[in-house]
Formats: C-alpha cells, structure tokens, sequence
C-alpha cells in the first residue's frame, strides 16, 4: 500500500511522533511546503517540529517520496533517504549514497547542546513550541547544528544537517521524555523496518473483514486506525487511538466509542481500553471528560451518552469478565445519573443539551436558537444507556437494581414521546419554555436507533422519511436536508454526511427489522468511503471529503458497515 502523506501521516501504532506533507502557509502558517515532523504531544503550542529537506553535497536538492506503513524513502537524482521508526519514540534516518544527506530546517527548536558520552558526541535539540526534547546521533556520518546563540536562545534560521561519511549516514532522532540517561545502543534498520511491517500487517489481519471490492480500502482504514494510536503517558492511563494524527489528535467521548466497536472484532484488550478511557477521568459528579490529550483534559462540555449503545455492541463480540461487568456497571451509573440529576434544568424527565458541542452535532441547526434543548436523541440515548444497565445489573445478580434500571427507561421513553414528538414527527425544544425548535437536521431522527424499543408509529413514520429523499442522496444520509435554506455543502454538522449518524441509524433499522434498507445505506457510505477515503466527513451530493482527510471513526464506521455487507457476497 502506497500512502499519500498529504492526506494520512506517516508513524508508528503507539508513537507521538508521525511524518506528513504540508503545502506552503498551511493552516494560515508561515511554513514553506514539505515534509515536515510533528508531534502529537497534548501539551505542544505548534504540532510542528521541523521540515525535511534532501542535501547533496550539502545543498537542497528536489526530491520525490514513496511511504508504505513501514517506510518513507526519499529519492534525489543523487541518491535517496530512507527513514523507519525503530520504536514508538525513536526515527531512524538512512543514507545511501556518499553525495546525500539530509536538512531539518523551518524548525521549532530553542536551541541544541551537545551531549558526550563514551566518546560519543549527541546533540540535544530543545523545542519550546511543542515542549519536547529530541537527541539525535549520529551512527554514521555526521550531525551539524548551525545556530546563532544570542544568549538566550537560537530560535530564528537555525538548521541541523545529517551528512554523509564513508559512503552515507545513518542517524536516529529520538523523542527524550527523561532529560538524559547514559545511552548506548545500536539499530538495525532493515530489523526495525520489518518489525514495523509485521505489526501492522497482523493490525490489518484482525479489522473486521469486508467484501472483496472493499478490501483496499480497508487496509487504507486499518492504517489509519493502527497509525493513530500512541502509548499510554501522561494523561493516557492505557494506549489510546486518536481521533487523527493530522488535526484532530485528541480523544473525545464519543469517537472513542466507534473505534472501540472495530476493535472488538479482533483486539479485544484494545478495545476495552479505548471504551473504557474517558472512565479513567471520571469525576465525582459522574462526568466523563469531553476531550483527552495525554497532557490533560476539557470538561467545558460533554459528549451525548452512546456508551450503554456501545457496550451493548461490544458485548455481542466479546465476553467479557466479571470484574469488566462490575467496572462498566459502575462507570456507566455514574454517567447516567449525572445526566439525570444535572441536564435536566426544568425537572421535566427529559435531559438537555447546553451547547451543541454537547450533542456531537456542534453546529446543527438544532442549536440555531439559544440552548439548553431538548432534544429526541439523548432520550433516546439514555434510554438504551438504562436498558443496558438493567442487563448488568441481572448478569451481576442485582434484581433490585435492574428493576430500577428498566422503570427508569420506561420512563424516559414515555417521557421522550410525549415531549419530542407532535404528531409521529420528532421535535426539539427550548428547555423551560418548551417552544419547538425548527430544525431539518438528521438529529431529530437519531432515535430509530431505539429499533424496536421505539413505539411502532414513530419507527414508521421515521423510517418513511429517512427512505425519501429528504435527507437520502447517492452517497448516504445527509445531517442537514439539502432543501433546507441552512444546508451548507462543506457546512459541518449543517449538511455533510458523517460516520456516527450513518452508524446509529443502520444499527437502529437493523433492530428494527428494516435490514435490506440498512444496507442500502451501507452500501452508500461504504462506497463513498473506498473513493474518498476515511475524512472527518462528506459533501453529501458529491460524497468528496471534507476537513480531517484521515479520521479514525470515519475508518471505524467504514469497516463495521463493509463487515455488515459481507454476507451479501
């Protein structure tokens, strides 16, 4: 498989470090185009560390690139650079030619020292923007730092070079998260290159499986998945997946959820510890942060309760223990009442929402008007949430509180019908006032993920309006109906089509016994996914991507849904 760094970055499952191809003034930056070396690090003012440039004769030189998951190679008419992790904080860079070497130049480093051991000479480069250190040596060849200290520091046209000696260079790069240990090691390129081939060769192997005309894009979204990983530090209690290793490079909780159901086909363990993160950081009032970076956290808002929703899935795929069962039954309490005691600001049985970010749905029109609101799909939510809590409580011999569970999402269920829907038609509201919300937003239908738990008329009408066209294009389901006068093409949540909505409403007609119009939908998503790859979403007439080119739920939702349509082959 051949990647283009300008859509998906180059790195390593469990790394903080990841390789990508930026055009000049990315992002409104002063950067030149290139090759560029960033971090994923939560605590980093600028994910960049430093661009990549070919020298020959100590010169740049104009050079093409090739990368598969395992190696990047840089070819000049000179020669080429060849570059592999050797672990998740290491970078090994190799030249092969006595003409090449290789330039870090637009760089975020303070300034570099050198560092001498056992006759060895290191230069540390110390990088105040992104808050990290990197030692690199030299094992061949040499390193030159050129800078200009002014007393302070040498921030400004400072550049290291890897130059050759006795026929080429070979140089490693490591991220330094101790100041300095004594350091003496040696690296076999070719042995770290193939180890790193291997292990995302069996992250490919366990993905659940796809129909044949899928299966390139499937390697395509294992990559990104296996690529998005980094290792449990800091804030991360376990190994998390990042949402992407382009922008997104966070774990929300949410996204975590659908990552967690792809992993549940073969990486059981990971799977549990991509669910259960968020968990980790639960305070005592219940709440789960909204957003995670190994640095720390955000709770200014939330994201809406699909955990119960999850876990049921994942449950259907794994066994898991008692001591999971007692932890998830615990976990997922807390949230739940923390959503009934404090969303629910009128004391009218239904929860709020108090921002659109707090729905997953930032920008839906839903929200248009001031919130809080009340809306069809928490219920919704919260009802599964309950449902599966009563399930825990039975399987951890617990009757009383099962029977509580399920008086509890009856209620909600009663209470969702009365107040979210006017004649079979779902509508949001203005919490106190109770005062619809005009919306054609996707997020009004979310609760036929209920399936059959949703009262039949209500699964009807939802499931007639969902087969129209309304919401329905070529590529899937619009999350703004595109004769809406707020429709925006590239409009967020305003339109595009994403891989959670697709998701819960597959699942919810699915239950709902409307599976050939289930994978109809499938069938859509999947071959928009397998053309335009696993973006953060879609323009929903066009089905091209739109914002992050390499999403990690995006590339989970595209795996479950192709695993769904397999047995149509």
């Amino acid at each position: 498989m051949k990647l283009d760094l300008s859509q998906v970055t180059f790195s390593l499952r469990g790394s903080y470090l990841a390789l990508c191809m930026l055009p000049k003034n990315h992002g409104g930056g002063d950067n030149e185009a290139g090759l560029f070396l960033k971090t994923l690090r939560g605590a980093a003012h600028d994910m960049m560390i430093c661009r990549l440039t070919v020298l020959a004769d100590g010169e740049p030189v104009p050079y093409t690139y090739e990368a598969s998951p395992s190696e990047l190679v840089l070819s000049a008419r000179d020669g080429v650079v060849r570059v592999c992790f050797a672990s998740d904080n290491t970078l090994l860079f190799r030249g092969e030619d006595g003409r090449v070497g290789l330039r870090f130049d637009n760089v975020s480093f303070r300034y570099a020292h050198e560092v001498h051991y056992a006759e060895n000479t290191y230069q540390m480069l110390v990088s105040g923007s992104n808050q990290c250190r990197y030692l690199v040596f030299a094992r061949q060849g040499r390193v030159a730092a050129a800078q200009d200290w002014n007393g302070r520091s040498a921030q400004g046209d400072m550049t290291v070079d890897f130059l050759p000696e006795n026929g080429g260079f070979f140089c490693s790069l490591e991220e330094v998260e101790v100041e300095w240990r004594q350091r003496e090691y040696s690296f076999d390129y070719d042995a770290c290159r193939d180890s790193a081939a291997r292990d995302f060769d069996a992250f490919y192997r366990s993905m659940p499986q796809v129909p044949s005309e899928y299966e390139a894009a499937r390697e395509l979204a294992a990559y990104v998945n296996w690529s998005s990983v980094v290792k449990a530090s800091g804030g991360f209690g376990r190994d998390a997946m990042l949402m992407s290793k382009n922008r997104m490079a966070a774990l929300w909780s949410w996204d975590h959820c659908f990552n967690a159901l792809a992993l549940s086909y073969g990486n059981q363990e990971a799977a549990w510890d991509q669910f259960m993160l968020p968990f980790d950081r639960q305070d005592i009032s219940g709440r789960v942060p909204d957003c995670m970076t190994d640095s720390g956290e955000s709770s200014l808002y939330c994201k809406p309760p699909v955990h119960g929703w999850t876990l049921s899935k994942m449950m259907e795929r794994m066994e898991l223990t008692s001591a999971q069962m007692g932890e998830a039954y615990e976990k997922l309490s807390k949230l739940t009442d923390w959503w009934l005691d404090c969303r629910d600001g009128d004391g009218d049985g239904i929860c709020e929402y108090w921002h659109g970010n707090d729905s997953g749905w930032d920008n839906s029109t839903v929200f248009r008007v001031l919130p809080p609101a009340e809306t069809p799909d928490l219920a919704a939510f919260l009802v599964i949430q309950m449902d599966v809590l009563s399930d825990l409580a039975k399987r951890l011999d617990l009757p009383h509180e099962a029977a509580g569970w399920k008086r509890r999402a009856d209620a909600m269920l009663a209470a969702m019908v009365e107040h979210c829907y006017d004649d079979d038609m779902p509508v949001a509201r203005r919490s106190g006032s109770h005062e619809p919300i005009l919306s054609d937003s996707l997020l009004l239908h979310i609760p036929v993920v209920l399936g059959r738990r949703m009262p039949e008329p209500l699964f009807t009408r939802t499931v007639d309006i969902l087969k129209s066209t309304k919401f329905l294009t070529e590529h899937g389901l619009a999350t703004e109906a595109p004769g809406s006068e707020f429709y925006q093409s590239d409009g967020y949540w305003r339109g595009p089509i994403w891989a959670p909505s697709t998701m819960l409403i597959v699942d919810g007609l699915v239950r709902g016994g409307e599976t050939a119009f289930a994978k109809d939908i499938a069938r859509r998503f999947c071959g928009m996914a397998a053309k335009s790859g696993c973006a953060e979403n879609f323009d929903a007439l066009s089905g091209e991507s739109l914002c992050d080119p390499a999403y990690t739920w995006t590339a989970s939702v595209f795996l479950l849904l192709a695993n769904f349509l397999l047995d149509e082959n």
